[in-house]
């Protein structure tokens, strides 16, 4: 159970770090076109994805060891 656990956290991990970097390449492309400035709000929000996936990927095997714990009890 604890490997099907963390095997999930860490694909919600990397789709949080996949969605942050397109965020950040979208409003990159967005800002070449004319007239357009890089919003921060959108940088800031693909940032904190990036670093969610991030902790995500390293807290995932003590979160999957204390979620599966408490689903066998």
């Amino acid at each position: 159970m604890k490997r099907a656990v963390r095997s999930l956290t860490r694909i919600i991990a990397a789709a949080f770090i996949l969605f942050g970097v397109i965020e950040i390449v979208l409003e990159y492309a967005r800002d070449r076109l004319p007239d357009a400035k890089i919003s921060r709000w959108q940088i800031a929000i693909g940032s904190l994805l990036i670093v969610a996936g991030i902790v995500l990927l390293a807290v995932s095997a003590k979160l999957a060891e204390k979620l599966a714990d408490d689903f066998e009890e």
